[in-house]
C-alpha cells in the first residue's frame, strides 16, 4: 500500500486533525509515494524498535509517541540517520489518537473490564467540538459492580502486568466505592482536576509527588507504558483490516 493511501485511510479511524495543536502527528519521515506492505508497532521510535524493524524488513514504524513535537531544523540523531538510511518511514499517531473515537483510552478501558459511559473532556483538536461528539480526551467508566479501591488497584496491576503500582488514597479507605472511574492514558496530570469534578477516581500515569498531595481523589498511577500500551492493539488491528502484514514490538 502506498503510504499516501495509507494516511487516508488513517483519517478514518485517527485523523490528523484531531491532534492538539502544539503535537506533531502523522508522516514524520518518508516518502508518501513509496509502498509498504510490514509495519512495525511501537509506543516509542526506540534503538530497539529500530533494529526490529530492520530484523523484519518493515518499510514503516507506527508509533504512538513522536520523536520530536515542535519542527527540527537538522537530522543529526544517529537513530533518525539509520531509520533514513534503511529507507523506514515513521508515522507518529499522538493526541489525535488519544482522542479518537476508538482511543488509547478505550484501549485501556477495554483491558481494565470497564465500561465507557462518557469522555473525561472534550477536549480536541478541533475547533469546534460539542460535548455530544464522539470524540475527547480521556473517559468515564464504570464497572460491571461498584468495586472499592482495593479492588480496582488489585484489578488494575494484574490485568496490565504492572510490576509496581503507585497508588495515593486521597484520605480515603482502601474499601471505599468507586463507581465512576476516570481513565487518562499515559501522563495525566492535567486532568486532575476535570477527573475530580467527575469521577470517584482517576487511573492515569506520569503523576508527581505534589500532583498527588493536592489530588482531591485518589489516583491509581499505573505508568505512562502500562496504560498506554494495550493502545497498540487497535493499531495492529487497523493495519491488518488495511492488508498489511503487521505486528507489536514486543514487550
Amino acid at each position: 500500500m502506498q503510504i499516501s493511501r495509507l494516511l487516508e485511510e488513517i483519517e478514518a479511524f485517527a485523523p490528523l486533525g484531531l491532534a492538539l495543536d502544539w503535537d506533531n502527528v502523522g508522516l514524520l519521515v518518508g516518502d508518501r509515494s513509496r509502498d509498504v506492505r510490514r509495519v512495525l508497532i511501537s509506543l516509542d521510535l526506540t534503538p530497539n524498535a529500530l533494529e526490529h524493524a530492520i530484523r523484519i524488513g518493515a518499510e514503516l514504524i507506527l508509533t504512538h509517541h513522536p520523536v520530536w513535537l515542535r519542527g527540527t531544523s537538522s537530522v543529526t540523531d544517529p537513530l533518525m540517520l539509520r531509520l533514513i538510511e534503511h529507507k523506514i518511514a515513521l508515522i507518529s499517531l499522538h493526541t489525535n489518537f488519544d482522542v479518537a473515537e476508538h482511543s488509547v483510552n478505550h484501549a485501556l478501558a477495554l483491558a481494565l473490564g470497564l465500561i465507557p459511559v462518557s469522555h473525561l473532556s472534550s477536549e480536541t483538536g478541533l475547533k469546534s467540538n460539542p460535548e455530544e461528539s464522539i470524540y475527547g480526551l480521556g473517559l468515564i467508566c464504570k464497572s460491571e459492580r461498584d468495586l472499592s479501591l482495593l479492588e480496582l488497584a488489585e484489578l488494575t496491576k494484574a490485568r496490565l502486568g504492572i510490576p509496581y503500582l503507585r497508588y495515593y488514597l486521597a484520605g480515603q479507605a482502601e474499601e471505599s466505592k468507586v463507581p465512576r472511574i476516570a481513565l487518562c492514558g499515559g501522563a495525566g496530570a492535567s486532568m486532575i482536576r476535570t477527573a475530580e469534578e467527575k469521577a470517584d477516581v482517576l487511573i492515569t500515569g506520569d503523576i508527581s509527588y505534589h500532583y498527588l498531595l493536592e489530588s482531591k481523589i485518589p489516583i491509581l498511577d499505573a505508568g505512562h507504558f502500562y496504560t498506554e500500551y494495550p493502545a497498540l492493539q487497535i493499531l495492529l488491528e487497523q493495519m491488518l483490516a488495511l492488508g498489511l502484514d503487521a505486528s507489536i514490538l514486543p514487550r
